[in-house]
């Protein structure tokens, strides 16, 4: 008897290589989400300390950004 691997192996050489793709990207999807739910939630704000600091939404002058954001109702 063949194990899951080896048949979801099978499977996919079989396939035309863009399909294949769609279970590799499923395959880390579900990774991701095994991990994700293992991760403990602490449930503080201090988590999220620096978590946008990359983005390219929030990499400007924050006083300026607030003013522009009160602007757009104003």
């Amino acid at each position: 008897m063949m194990s899951t691997a080896d048949q979801i192996y099978e499977l996919v050489k079989a396939m035309p290589e863009q399909e294949s793709r769609l279970v590799l990207v499923f395959a880390k999807f579900v990774i991701n989400q095994l991990n994700s739910e293992r991760q403990p939630v602490s449930g503080l704000l201090s988590d999220y300390l620096g978590i946008l600091k990359d983005s390219p939404n929030f990499n400007e002058d924050p006083v300026e950004l607030q003013r522009a954001m009160r602007n757009e109702w104003s």
